[in-house]
């Protein structure tokens, strides 16, 4: 298992971790897509190369298919020839039976002259007659004396008058001479009835079809009706008037089973005795007929040199695509991994400014602890020196001593304030929320640096948008971060540069500060560590590197988010968006 897990990693190495980023990262990824496309490679190339070995042994089948091909093609364009006339001929008796012409019809003169033009252009109709609602002849002009037929118990009379139209099977009826009948039902001009013209054509019209159309290809060709009956005369398999032999039950000697089905055309392979044959059987739209073709044997007409160039071909191409798509796809996945892993080491650069975060809260809520226990008793001590003072006479220094200690006051309160804000930090005190003016509070923060801006001759504009309203925040912490970002942007900056504030709406739930200087800008890597703590550019004694790190943590306390855009030579933009509603 561990020499096959060996094999596989020469192929495709491990993923890498974090302390693995100072080798050559991109001969890494180059070599896991190499190792992947030729893993892909063989997955797909093995089975292709024994499909295609296969295919050769399967080329009497290839024969089969190709037959069979051609076999449906001659049908259907038998098909579509036979359909077309019996279509053509429905075109015109409908065309003939036109409502308005009823009374017309009734005059035999008149019927016996349209008839014979029909008989013109189509010699197979034998008669033409019209039937009124009742199911009575009322007028018929042909070869064959029916008097007054009445049709009004008949199946294809009935079906005429509920569908419309109608073309029976081949049949002898009244005639006794093998034809077939197309009928149209039309309302009558004056009433609610329908009458009905109907038109005889020979069978034989349909047997001179079937002839004409039949081509060298076929062995054999005819009709046969729903019940497979056999319409006209087969040339080899049956006989006129007969059931169908392909309509048996196969026995000992017939074997049959379906070999394929295409646009309607069952194709079974039979055996008839000793011969096989193809028997394709097709059924006709708009007519109650089934073309069956009979193709006996199997066509071997392509060489075994063409079918080999055409495999080779094929083989070929499909490895040319199997390489450009595995390429494209071990190309995608690998740039997918890569920008995975990408992702997952700024996370764990995020968690572990997070942990730094973290290590300094925990530093600073001690520092502030300890701080805060000696400065209370400083603050008892001097007040108690104030209150004995108060009891007290004059005596010499006694103004300039008071003054002192209100000095030593004021310095405890100010430690206080530092303290607290160093709990703030380290979240040991809640946030104050109040409504808070933005842009208000930006400009009370500017006037504590205007004279340091001034003495660097550093301009200060401001880009507020007025309509940016109140938010609910802590005034304290919200102080301190905008101190720190602009005090920086002075730092960076030196002398001669500006400095722009602007405030904008965001949406009803946020709004955006930007704080933009036109410094020299950071590089990549100072922007990936700018809220690192105790990480600075400035020159040793100048910074401590907290500043960033905990304008980062009062911002995330807040609900905000802080991001930092720069180049180098462009300046930098520190973007703060904070929420108007602070969060529970």
């Amino acid at each position: 298992m561990s020499r096959h897990r060996h094999w596989l990693e020469k192929l495709i190495p491990a993923p890498k971790t974090n302390d693995d980023y100072g080798c050559n990262i991109t001969r890494e990824y180059r070599r896991f897509s190499r190792g992947l496309s030729i893993i892909l490679l063989i997955l797909v190339l093995a089975p292709l190369t024994l499909v295609s070995v296969l295919a050769h042994y399967q080329y009497e089948n290839l024969l089969q298919e190709e037959e069979q091909d051609q076999l449906v093609l001659n049908l259907e364009e038998a098909q579509l020839t036979i359909e077309h006339y019996v279509s053509e001929l429905q075109s015109v008796i409908q065309f003939v039976a036109r409502d308005d012409r009823y009374e017309e019809l009734l005059d035999p003169k008149k019927l016996e002259a349209l008839f014979v033009r029909l008989k013109s252009e189509y010699p197979g109709f034998a008669d033409i007659e019209v039937i009124d609602s009742n199911g009575r002849q009322k007028t018929y002009f042909g070869n064959y004396s029916l008097g007054e037929q009445d049709y009004s118990n008949q199946i294809w009379y009935k079906k005429v008058m509920l569908q419309g139209l109608y073309i029976s099977s081949v049949f002898s009826g009244f005639r006794d001479v093998p034809h077939f009948v197309i009928a149209v039902s039309r309302k009558h001009p004056e009433k609610e009835d329908l009458w009905v013209l109907r038109v005889t054509i020979d069978g034989k019209t349909l047997q001179h079809f079937i002839d004409t159309i039949r081509t060298s290809y076929s062995d054999d060709m005819f009709l046969v009706d729903s019940e497979g009956i056999t319409t006209t005369q087969p040339l080899k398999y049956g006989k006129i008037g007969e059931i169908c032999i392909f309509h048996r039950i196969a026995g000992e000697e017939e074997k049959t089973f379906v070999s394929k089905m295409s646009s309607g055309i069952t194709i079974v392979k039979k055996t008839v005795g000793n011969q096989k044959v193809n028997h394709a059987v097709a059924s006709l739209v708009n007519a109650p007929w089934k073309l069956v073709l009979i193709k006996e044997q199997y066509l071997h007409a392509s060489s075994w040199t063409q079918f080999k160039i055409k495999l080779i071909t094929m083989f070929l191409t499909c490895v040319v695509i199997a390489i450009f798509v595995i390429i494209e796809i071990s190309t995608a996945i690998t740039t997918h991994l890569r920008v995975s892993d990408k992702k997952r080491q700024q996370l764990y650069s995020e968690a572990e400014h997070s942990n730094k975060l973290a290590s300094i809260g925990r530093l600073a809520a001690g520092v502030a602890h300890e701080i805060n226990n000696p400065l209370s008793i400083i603050n008892q001590k001097t007040g108690l020196v104030q209150d004995f003072m108060e009891f007290s006479g004059d005596f010499e220094h006694k103004e300039a001593m008071a003054e002192a200690l209100a000095g030593i006051q004021s310095s405890i309160n100010r430690c206080k304030t530092i303290t607290h804000r160093l709990l703030g930090f380290a979240r040991h005190t809640d946030v104050e929320t109040e409504e808070l003016d933005v842009n208000s509070l930006l400009r009370e923060v500017i006037d504590f640096l205007a004279r340091e801006a001034t003495y660097n001759q550093i301009r200060i504009d401001f880009d507020l948008d007025l309509d940016v309203g109140k938010i609910m925040s802590d005034r304290g912490p919200l102080q301190q971060v905008f101190l720190n970002i602009t005090n920086n942007a002075i730092d960076a900056i030196g002398d001669h540069g500006t400095i722009v504030l602007s405030s904008r709406k965001v949406d009803q739930k946020s709004i955006l500060i930007k704080i933009a200087d036109d410094g020299p800008g950071m590089s990549t890597e100072v922007q990936e560590r700018i809220f690192e703590p105790f990480f600075t550019t400035k020159e040793t004694g100048k910074g401590t590197g907290l500043g960033l790190s905990i304008t980062y943590g009062l911002v995330r306390k807040l609900g905000g988010d802080i991001k930092v855009i720069s180049e180098l030579g462009e300046g930098t933009t520190f973007k703060i968006t904070l929420p108007v509603q602070q969060s529970e």
